[in-house]
């Protein structure tokens, strides 16, 4: 007969009650959130429930391939009739207008790190809504926007490998950090006219070796004319990739707007 454990006193029992109602509310405070928008509690996530709903969601009348919202009466995408981007299919959240143009600008330059696994969580669901909705295969590789190593080195982190960092283990899916380089340092896309910006990022970016792999879901932070997005998916495509889609936290309604 298995012989029966010793059962704890009743000052035990006293004391493990005490220590759990007195340290539980200590470590709630200490690891309380706050909500990166109106400051009331959010508990486990950056932007609280209420704050997350109002964020400017996309139409859901917009193009497949750049995710430029479109008029009731446009039944053709006006940017890539223009220009025609090389990547396939887009996939984004939100409208870059307030407040989420007010989250990304903390996370890229106010080092807001901890908003990179919001984004990809949202992202994430944007891309299985969209590969459910399109009925194409899911993609084998995520590879972020690469910086310059001297953008690197002044900016201290590159926000579109945090993303995918975050959105590889959302998808799980595989992210490579070195399969695209960017060779020139460019300057900033914003403030440049429309056709600028595609003159501004010829030759920009390399990929040093052939992939192995044939669908590429290339991440950034924000989506304006595409012309950075669709040069790297040129290159990718160049190196092997088949198709290659793009995944963007927000797309700016307005291509004239100043981003890149």
């Amino acid at each position: 007969m298995t012989p029966s454990l010793p059962q704890p006193s009743l000052a035990q029992r006293l004391t493990t009650w005490c220590r759990a109602r007195l340290v539980r509310p200590a470590t709630d405070v200490l690891l309380a959130q706050s909500c990166a928008l109106c400051q009331l509690p959010s508990h486990a996530t950056p932007v609280c429930a209420a704050c997350a709903q109002d964020l400017p969601r996309l139409t859901p009348t917009r193009c497949a391939q750049c995710a430029l919202p479109l008029s009731s009466d446009q039944s053709t995408c006006p940017d890539c009739a223009r220009q025609r981007p090389n990547f396939d299919a887009t996939y984004a959240v939100w409208a870059y207008d307030f407040p989420i143009d007010r989250l990304i600008r903390d996370f890229k330059y106010g080092h807001h790190l901890y908003l990179g696994g919001f984004f990809a969580e949202h992202l994430a669901h944007a891309v299985e809504a969209g590969l459910m909705a399109s009925g194409q295969a899911r993609p084998e590789l995520i590879v972020p926007m690469p910086l310059h190593p001297n953008r690197l080195r002044t900016r201290g982190f590159n926000q579109a490998a945090e993303i995918a960092r975050h959105l590889a283990k959302e998808l799980d899916i595989p992210c490579a950090f070195d399969t695209l380089i960017r060779v020139h340092d460019t300057p900033p896309q914003a403030g440049l006219h429309r056709d600028e910006r595609w003159r501004n990022l010829v030759g920009a970016f390399a990929c040093p070796k052939p992939l192995t792999v044939k669908r590429v879901l290339l991440v950034d932070d924000v989506l304006t004319t595409g012309a950075s997005l669709s040069a790297c998916a040129d290159v990718l495509h160049r190196a092997g990739a088949s198709w290659v889609d793009v995944a963007a936290v927000a797309r700016t309604p307005d291509t004239s707007a100043r981003k890149s």
